[in-house]
């Protein structure tokens, strides 16, 4: 089983097995015993923001439960701290959001075990939000954050909100089926 080491799971978003990686991840470490909820961050009208709003709305269309955040309701600063504060203590919270980073970081899609600091590229000051945050770093982070966002490859925040979305479902299909499987009556012989 892949366990996120050193706090950080790493990969480019064209990394071959991406997909594969992140539901093993995901079989790791989301927990059985809480609900989860998906809190997706980000503007619909910024090519790179949008990384979180569209995964959420993928997820929604695959019927992924507990999915807050979409490109027709987005989480973002205005809204987050209100929306936040809504949630019960107890719910285990997957916090998906875009990033700059450097350039060596580029395209990458990271999963740790910490909480996101989300609106920190524009000069933010919102809560850490998260027991494991997802981010795709989809842009270098620089001066004039705010453009670098909207120049951001559309392309690649497509693919990485497509394979982060279909791998979420997935694992949360396998975890579905083992637990019927654990609480299903065995035949007798």
């Amino acid at each position: 089983m892949h366990v996120i080491s050193d706090n950080k799971f790493s990969y480019h978003f064209e990394e071959k097995f991406l997909f594969s990686k992140l539901i093993k991840i995901f079989l790791s470490e989301f927990p059985l015993d809480r609900n989860i909820t998906f809190l997706c961050i980000g503007v619909e009208r910024s090519a790179g923001d949008c990384f979180g709003p569209l995964t959420g709305t993928l997820m929604k269309q695959m019927m992924v439960p507990n999915v807050i955040g979409s490109l027709d309701n987005p989480i973002h600063a205005k809204n987050l701290l209100d929306v936040y504060n809504t949630l019960e203590n107890d719910r285990f919270i997957v916090a998906i959001d875009a990033s700059l980073g450097g350039t060596k970081e580029l395209g990458h899609m990271v999963v740790k075990k910490s909480p996101i600091h989300p609106g920190k590229a524009m000069g933010r000051e919102l809560p850490s939000v998260g027991d494991i945050s997802v981010i795709l770093n989809v842009n270098i982070g620089g001066i004039a954050n705010y453009l670098l966002l909207q120049n951001s490859s559309l392309y690649m925040v497509w693919k990485g909100a497509n394979t982060l979305a279909r791998s979420i479902a997935t694992a949360l299909y396998i975890m579905k089926k083992e637990q019927q499987k654990s609480t299903a009556p065995q035949p007798a012989f």
